[in-house]
């Protein structure tokens, strides 16, 4: 086992799905995020063309099951025809039934894994076992059912979740001692789309989905590169492919105007985003964004020239407390309050706080607090509940 041999380990194309939570979307920028997922992938045989890699392994839910046009199918034929070396697959819950298995087959090149775990041997020191789902709700532990080779390098490739590192969805789940000691050096899994590697001994690698459908998957999206060399990984090289990038960013208003803003969002706004943006805080730009927010987010959009899904509201108008203080309303009563315990000695101060059974358990640390930062927190919370009248929450 002296040779080097490299393979591309990717999962959860979700080909022809759709996107989700985009509230501002027009049918051209629609059709374009559509379109990325497939140019993401093409960017996978790509790079798998550019490095010449041995193999390429595929770990489940290529398409999602409602969604598999003919095209689609014929598209992806297209791409793996464009390879020389072998491609593994193996499905999970979302492409477990596909339509057009016999009319539009896989390329010769292309081996999918059955019901049943089944080992391919890729040359003489590396091999390869994959197991398919029998039903969408997949409840075996598929992990346990696969053994490798000694004195063989072996992979796994497996669409599952493991209850460690779950999002939620538990199909073929197994624990994280079951992926070990089971003559497995690298578990190719599907089915979490965040990019995580679980362990290194063995490596248990979740690649994630290969482009961002929704803010659920914020982030850089692809592929692992994994390099073996004497039966062991000596590289595992991710590589980013997606053709956009989700982004949940928030934005404090307080003392600011909205050319602050735009100044602030064109850094980390572009081509490529899809944001979701929610401002907080207190200030001028409370009524601007509460009586305009459409034209907020269009004017965002075409300053940074990025996709502005939505933009949610979560400000307060500014509140002069000094202004407020004579009145005779509930706010002057309010701001006299605060200002009478900021007058306490901060024993008191400490005394009336911890009467709060939860805020007790802390006495330590307020005791440990200065007088400056004492007194803080008693006009942060006077301002607090000021703001919350002011808006009407």
């Amino acid at each position: 086992m002296g040779s080097t041999f490299r393979f591309i380990h990717c999962a959860d194309l979700h080909l022809g799905s759709r996107f989700k939570g985009l509230d501002s979307v027009d049918a051209a920028m629609a059709a374009r995020l559509r379109q990325s997922v497939f140019d993401s992938f093409g960017r996978i045989v790509d790079k798998a063309l550019s490095e010449r890699v041995d193999a390429m392994v595929i770990s489940g839910d290529l398409y999602d099951d409602r969604n598999e046009l003919p095209s689609t199918r014929a598209w992806l034929c297209r791409q793996l025809s464009r390879l020389s070396i072998p491609v593994f697959i193996c499905r999970g819950n979302h492409d477990v039934q596909t339509t057009w298995d016999e009319s539009i087959p896989y390329p010769d090149n292309v081996h999918e894994f059955p019901m049943e775990p089944e080992r391919v041997e890729i040359n003489d020191d590396v091999e390869i076992i994959g197991v398919s789902y029998r039903e969408r709700n997949e409840t075996r532990n598929l992990a346990t059912e696969i053994q490798g080779t000694e004195g063989k390098f072996t992979i796994a490739c497996l669409h599952c979740d493991i209850d460690s590192v779950s999002e939620g969805h538990p199909y073929a789940q197994c624990t994280l001692s079951d992926l070990r000691g089971r003559g497995v050096d690298y578990w190719a899994l599907g089915h979490i789309h965040k990019r995580t590697v679980v362990s290194d001994q063995p490596y248990i690698v979740y690649p994630g989905n290969i482009q961002g459908r929704s803010f659920k998957a914020p982030g850089s999206k692809g592929a692992y590169m994994v390099t073996v060399t004497s039966g062991r990984v000596t590289g595992l090289d991710f590589f980013s492919t997606q053709g956009y990038i989700w982004k949940d960013i928030s934005v404090d208003i307080t003392d600011r105007d909205f050319n602050d803003i735009i100044t602030e969002l064109r850094p980390v706004l572009g081509r490529t985003t899809i944001s979701r943006i929610t401002f907080n805080g207190s200030g001028k730009l409370n009524t601007m964004l509460r009586t305009a927010g459409d034209d907020v987010r269009g004017t965002i959009a075409e300053s940074t020239g990025s996709t502005v899904s939505a933009i949610r509201v979560r400000t307060s108008p500014e509140i002069d407390v000094e202004a407020r203080a004579g009145g005779k309303d509930m706010a002057a009563a309010i701001i006299r309050a605060g200002r009478g315990m900021e007058s306490m000695s901060r024993e008191e101060i400490i005394d009336i706080i911890c009467r709060n059974k939860v805020a007790s358990r802390y006495r330590a640390e307020f005791e440990s607090m200065s007088d400056k930062k004492l007194k803080g927190i008693i006009a942060d919370a006077t301002k607090d509940i000021l703001t919350h009248m002011e808006a009407g929450r």
